[in-house]
C-alpha cells in the first residue's frame, strides 16, 4: 500500500487547502486505484482555488469500476486501518525519540514488541 502513504504525503504539503471529505475521498481513491499519476492530478485538481468539489468527486467517482456497496465498506476500513498503522509508526519513532532524549534507550521495535509496564517501570526510575 505504499500509494496510500505517498497519497497522504502529497496532501499533508497541501495542508489547508483541501476540506477532510476531500482528503478521504481522494485516500479512498488512491487505494482503489493505486494510479500515481491520476492521484497526484487530482489532488492539484482538488486544491485549485475556486473549484466545484462536488463536481470533481462525480468526475473521479465515474472513472472507479463500480462494485458492490460492501466491496466499497471493505475498502474504506482497509483504507482507515492503513491510516492508523502510519500514524502508530510516527508516534512510536516519536516516543522513543523522546524517552532517548531523556536517557532511556528504547528502539522503536521494543516499544513495538514489549509490555508497556516495562517502559512506565524504565520512565519511573528517572
Amino acid at each position: 500500500m505504499k500509494s496510500i502513504e505517498e497519497t497522504i504525503e502529497a496532501i499533508s504539503k497541501k495542508q489547508g487547502v483541501l476540506t477532510d471529505a476531500e482528503t478521504q475521498f481522494i485516500i479512498q481513491y488512491a487505494f482503489k486505484t493505486g494510479d500515481e499519476e491520476l492521484i497526484l492530478k487530482m489532488i492539484e485538481d482538488f486544491t485549485v482555488e475556486g473549484k466545484d468539489s462536488k463536481a470533481l468527486i462525480q468526475k473521479y467517482e465515474a472513472t472507479l469500476d463500480v462494485k458492490p456497496k460492501w466491496v466499497d465498506q471493505i475498502e474504506n476500513l482497509l483504507v482507515a486501518i492503513e491510516m492508523y498503522r502510519l500514524e502508530e509508526e510516527k508516534a512510536v519513532n516519536r516516543l522513543a525519540d523522546v524517552l532517548g532524549a531523556y536517557g532511556i534507550h528504547v528502539s522503536a521495535e521494543e516499544i513495538r514488541n514489549s509490555d508497556m509496564e516495562q517502559i512506565k517501570q524504565k520512565v519511573k526510575t528517572l
